[in-house]
C-alpha cells in the first residue's frame, strides 16, 4: 500500500540560465551529461540523484535534481543547508549566465509505490530492485499525506537507506561513507568537481575505512550510541526505528559479534549495499 508523507527537513533551490549544465557540472557530483541528454529530448519526468561536497571532500548535503524546462533545473536539499548552498552556488556563480535562487515549494515521499504526481526515486532501481518494484518517489507541490515523517524513515532504514540532513548533518560523512558510489549520486568519469579529488582517490584505490550500513537489533538503540566489537569501537548508530538502525561503521571492525546498549546487534545485508560489505572477518 503506497504511503505518501511530507518532509519538512527538505526545501527547494532553482537553477536557471542557459549556463545551468557547466555550472552545476563542475560543482555536483551528479551525473549531468545524462540529465542534459534528457532535456534535450524534451524529457522532464526524472529525478537524478547528487551531493555537494567540500573542496576536502565531505559532504554538505545531498540533490535530487529534476529539470522543469530546458533552462530550469530545481534541486531538493536538506533545508538546513538551503541557505548556505545558495550563498555558495552564487559565489561559484561568476560570469556564468544562470540564476541560483529558493523555491517555496513543498516536498512529500511517496513510499510503496509511486502515485500520479510523483516523480520515481532515482535510487529505486537499485534499492528497490531485490524487492521487485520501485519503492517510491517525490511530489513537490500541493498533495495530501496520509503518513508521518518518521513512517519514511522507519521504510527506508529497513531497506539501509540514509537520510542526509536527518541522519547526519553537514561536514560529518565523506559521499562514500554515505554510500553515494552506490547509489549512482556520483560521476567518476566527468571532468573535475568541488571535492572531486579525495573522492576518486577513495574509490580508485579502495581507501574506504567507514559505510553507513544498517542493523537489525531485539533492544531499543539510541542516536549516537556507539557499536562494539568487543570492547572496541566498531562504530556509532547515526539513526534508528526499532527494529532498524543505521550506523557509520568501520569495515575493519565490523565482523563477527556486534553490540549497542548491551544489547546483541546484527549487520543486515540487503543486496544493494553488497560491494559494501568489505569487512574483515565477516
Amino acid at each position: 500500500m503506497t504511503k505518501i508523507a511530507f518532509l519538512p527537513h527538505r526545501a527547494m533551490i532553482r537553477v536557471s540560465g542557459p549556463d545551468w549544465a557547466k555550472f552545476l557540472k563542475g560543482l555536483c557530483t551528479a551525473h549531468i551529461e545524462t540529465l542534459v541528454a534528457e532535456v534535450q529530448q524534451d524529457r522532464f519526468a526524472r529525478l537524478h540523484y547528487g551531493a555537494f561536497l567540500r573542496p576536502q571532500g565531505k559532504m554538505i548535503g545531498d540533490a535530487l535534481l529534476h529539470a522543469v524546462a530546458a533552462d530550469d533545473i530545481r534541486l531538493d536539499v536538506p533545508l538546513g543547508v538551503r541557505d548556505e548552498l545558495l550563498a555558495k552556488l552564487n559565489m561559484y556563480k561568476l560570469r556564468a549566465q544562470v540564476t541560483v535562487e529558493a523555491v517555496d515549494a513543498p516536498v512529500f515521499v511517496a513510499f510503496g509505490g509511486v502515485p500520479d504526481g510523483f516523480l520515481r526515486d532515482p535510487r529505486s532501481d537499485i534499492v528497490g530492485a531485490e524487492f521487485g518494484f520501485g519503492y517510491g518517489g517525490f511530489g513537490y507541490g500541493p498533495h495530501a499525506a496520509d503518513a508521518a515523517a518518521d513512517d519514511w524513515a522507519a521504510w527506508r532504514m529497513d531497506l539501509g537507506l540514509s537520510d542526509p540532513g536527518m541522519d547526519f548533518g553537514p561536514d560529518e560523512l565523506y559521499a562514500i561513507d554515505a554510500n553515494l558510489d552506490l547509489l549512482g549520486a556520483i560521476d567518476f568519469h566527468k571532468g573535475c568537481y568541488v571535492g572531486q579529488e579525495l573522492t576518486s582517490r577513495m574509490k580508485r584505490r579502495g581507501q574506504i575505512k567507514n559505510r553507513i550500513l544498517p542493523l537489525r537489533h531485539a533492544g531499543e538503540l539510541t542516536q549516537g550510541a556507539e557499536v562494539l566489537n568487543g570492547e572496541l569501537k566498531a562504530g556509532e548508530v547515526l539513526a534508528t526505528s526499532h527494529p532498524c538502525s543505521l550506523a557509520l561503521m568501520r569495515l575493519d571492525r565490523s565482523g563477527g559479534e556486534l553490540t549497542c546498549n548491551a544489547t546483541a546487534v546484527r549487520l543486515h545485508h540487503p543486496a544493494w549495499l553488497a560491494p559494501a560489505y568489505e569487512i574483515k572477518g565477516a
